[in-house]
């Protein structure tokens, strides 16, 4: 913890190109020798993925082995207004993920400890404030706040900024809320700092504008110069429209949003693509914001579909009238500006703005000890991110317990909890899956019955459907899986539903249905390779090796370690060369 006080504070961090404290082509050199020296097989190369059409380079860095296998991904994309420091930002992304979800994997393995019996923890009122409760029960707020102290959690040490003081935050709260919003690698600990700062208050901003749904200030284009125009430039040339606005909202760093269409391709091979991006200073705010729609957009000429995020995807220009109309005009050189020379003085302003608008901003060090690149963590107890933010106290601990504390101290929990907190679905869907995952399927399935009379949330009914056919799978009740199933299909479409009602039509041995389903789930997550080693699978129960092949290959394409679909293959090569050799 000294070490890395000593490393943000005392390591100078001057700003150079772009807000980095390095030039980009040394920032790459720098993280590739950084990587190779680690031994670890995490960087598979670099590869530019955009057209060129809009002049914006887009990069991906893709994962090896080793960083697929913690982060659970194949890319990370990057964004710049050259093309070296669009390569410097993918590596910088695969960095900062690949060490972010290694210290999940490290912190998951940590003893838990109760708040009470660490005195630099966060209170209860603290981890409390961190929520908008919408059900604003007082009894509720009450008995978490009585029951928190004695939770235990796995505890990281946090630097409060303001402050200078090292905290204990129970990490999975925030993680449950932020996930990896909030993590930055940076050329330094003050760089990623304030870049993971940052990040926090625009998705900050972003729910707000999301939830008032009124006009914002629009930006005037003529303010707009040097490096931002330039960037405007690169869509206004070719007549793509943009509506550019002041989304600050009273945080101490500017943020603009910007909405483009691009009339010559929409809708049939672009979108209407709505970002925002926050800086410390006007024009890095806005340079943020078109590179990053540089990175959605696919240069406004592609099949593709960028996945909403933050903000609101929009169909047509009528779903974005609050965007497209404005409330007045301002120059970008009005809105906050709090940039310095160096970004240990713009982290301190950070910090010292937060905590006079009610907000702590608190440090932890992601970094992974054999990469040896700064990585952080940032966590502002109270901002806004969509609507996870808004949950019941109650709510969170519950799943907080149920998903990261070791079962053998969950189970306990939840059953105390079912049996003194009034009456709600989720403690009572938690409990089941726990009981579940203990083996006791009678439990599990009253428990999540139970879940179902509470009045779930409509949002939540599919899950607890989903959970529910899971364990009647489990208990070889099939036709009882398959019912829960299609109950939660009735509400929402959702793979997992369509998965296991397709596993329930296989276990019924009525394989025709069962592909149908696996087909649906397909088209809904194509990037499961389960769902393509199921359809394999029907294909063989149905006498089509050939096509079960297909499927089976394309499956391990996407998950080479899929055992379910090594198998397939096997069985469906044997069967055809034995096919083969008959008719020699």
């Amino acid at each position: 913890m000294k070490e890395f006080t000593k490393k943000l504070w005392e390591e100078a961090s001057p700003k150079r190109v772009a807000d980095k404290s390095r030039p980009p082509e040394e920032t790459i050199a720098w993280v590739e020798e950084q990587l190779a020296a680690s031994g670890l097989k995490i960087l598979r190369g670099l590869e530019r993925v955009d057209q060129g059409r809009l002049g914006i380079p887009v990069y991906l860095s893709l994962y090896d082995v080793e960083g697929q296998q913690v982060t659970g991904k194949f890319k990370q994309m990057g964004k710049g207004a050259t093309e070296a420091l669009s390569r410097a930002s993918a590596l910088m992304e695969l960095v900062e993920r690949f060490s972010l979800f290694s210290y999940v994997r490290r912190m998951q393995d940590e003893p838990v400890v109760p708040l009470s019996q660490m005195e630099e923890a966060l209170s209860p009122v603290e981890l409390l404030d961190s929520l908008e409760d919408p059900e604003g029960d007082p009894r509720l707020r009450a008995y978490v706040e009585k029951l928190l102290p004695e939770i235990p959690f796995q505890l990281a040490p946090a630097l409060s900024v303001a402050e200078n003081r090292w905290r204990k935050i129970p990490f999975f709260w925030f993680w449950l809320l932020y996930e990896y919003n909030g993590s930055a690698a940076g050329n330094t600990y003050a760089e990623a700092g304030v870049q993971a700062t940052c990040e926090l208050i625009e998705r900050h901003v972003s729910a707000l504008s999301h939830r008032l749904r009124s006009p914002m200030p629009e930006i005037r284009r003529s303010s707009i110069t040097g490096e931002g125009d330039c960037l405007c430039r690169c869509f206004e040339r070719l007549g793509i429209r943009l509506w550019i606005r002041d989304m600050t909202y009273g945080m101490p760093a500017p943020t603009v949003a910007a909405l483009a269409l691009d009339p010559s391709t929409y809708p049939q091979r672009s979108e209407i693509v709505y970002v925002s991006g926050t800086g410390t200073s006007p024009e890095r705010a806005l340079v943020r914001t078109l590179t990053e729609m540089a990175q959605l957009a696919g240069d406004f000429d592609t099949e593709g579909r960028y996945l909403e995020s933050a903000l609101p995807k929009f169909g047509d220009l009528t779903q974005a009238s609050y965007v497209v109309e404005k409330a007045g005009e301002v120059d970008l050189s009005e809105l906050p500006d709090i940039s310095a020379s160096d970004h240990r003085e713009e982290l301190r302003r950070l910090a010292r703005e937060l905590e006079e608008r009610g907000y702590k901003l608190f440090l932890v060090d992601l970094t992974h000890p054999r990469l040896d690149l700064p990585a952080v963590y940032a966590v502002v107890p109270g901002l806004l991110f969509r609507e996870r933010t808004r949950i019941s106290p109650l709510y969170h601990l519950t799943r907080v317990v149920a998903l990261y504390l070791p079962r053998e101290r969950a189970l306990p929990l939840l059953r105390q909890i079912v049996e003194e907190a009034p009456a709600r679905y989720y403690t009572w869907a938690y409990l089941g899956r726990l009981l579940s995952q203990a083996g006791d399927p009678e439990g599990a399935i009253n428990a999540l019955r139970r879940a179902l009379e509470l009045s779930p949330e409509a949002a939540d009914r599919p899950a607890i459907y989903a959970h529910l056919a899971e364990v009647y799978l489990r208990a070889e009740r099939p036709s009882e899986a398959l019912k829960a199933a299609e109950e939660g299909l009735s509400w929402e479409e959702f793979p997992e539903l369509w998965n296991l009602a397709g596993r329930a039509y296989f276990r019924l041995r009525e394989y025709a249905k069962a592909l149908v389903a696996f087909f649906r789930a397909v088209e809904l997550n194509p990037g499961s390779a389960v769902d393509l080693a199921n359809l394999g699978w029907c294909l063989k129960e149905m006498g089509s090796p050939e096509e079960a092949r297909d499927f089976f290959e394309k499956a391990l394409t996407l998950d080479p370690t899929l055992q379910t679909a090594r198998e397939g293959l096997r069985w469906c090569e044997k069967l055809l060369k034995r096919e083969e050799e008959a008719h020699v």
